[in-house]
């Protein structure tokens, strides 16, 4: 089964307010934030910006009104998630977008839980977790139709596991770099062939038969 983790990092979102005189609203064609997530208590993120038909911009919070409104970076300190929103004034109106960070929290490390997905012949261990990871990985078990747990994946009927990376785009892991992600398939749903097919479609994984 192809499992998409779905961690919401970067929010770009676009409206505006009509000025008078028939002119057109300032086109902000992109607003990011780099990193988008910051692992620990807090970090700098790059904030960069591309804007047509704007007079001036400004970025909220902390940032205020930016030198140069059709485009350029600046430098922020976050220590919480964050929504970054960038405002653009132009002779149309206004138009705004957003950018958010988020800011996670990779300690303790020592969490463990196991997320069981028994209609999918699939079971997951996993150890050395941060409490945020900890906490998203348990709703997002249910939602995948699974159960979460404390015991291990059972032994019987498996067929190979799967080492996957820590942080590797379908781990589930977004903290927690000392995170150990340990993927377990079974019969009758997979094959020993089929399973390593599944493993080795994310780099750095390794396989190891059962």
């Amino acid at each position: 089964m192809t499992r998409t983790w779905v961690v919401g990092v970067l929010l770009l979102a676009g409206c505006g307010s009509s000025g008078g005189g028939g002119a057109a609203l300032p086109d902000i064609a992109s607003f990011t934030a780099s990193p988008a997530l910051v692992i620990g208590d807090g970090g700098v993120v790059t904030l960069s910006w591309s804007i047509t038909g704007a007079d001036s911009a400004s970025i909220a919070p902390g940032i205020g009104a930016v030198a140069t409104p059709a485009g350029g970076s600046t430098s922020a300190q976050v220590s919480a998630n964050t929504v970054f929103t960038l405002t653009a004034t132009g002779a149309g109106g206004t138009s705004t977008k957003l950018a958010s960070v988020g800011v996670c929290d990779p300690g303790p490390g020592n969490l463990a839980g196991t997320c069981n997905i028994a209609s999918a012949g699939q079971c997951v261990d996993f150890s050395g977790l941060g409490s945020t990871d900890w906490g998203a990985l348990q709703p997002y078990c249910v939602q995948l139709g699974g159960t979460w747990g404390s015991t291990l994946c059972p032994t019987a009927s498996r067929v190979g596991t799967c080492q996957e990376p820590p942080l590797s785009m379908r781990s589930g892991i977004t903290c927690s770099t000392t995170g150990v992600i340990l993927e377990r398939y079974y019969t009758p749903s997979y094959t020993t062939t089929s399973a390593q097919a599944l493993c080795n479609g994310v780099p750095g994984t390794v396989f190891t038969p059962n």
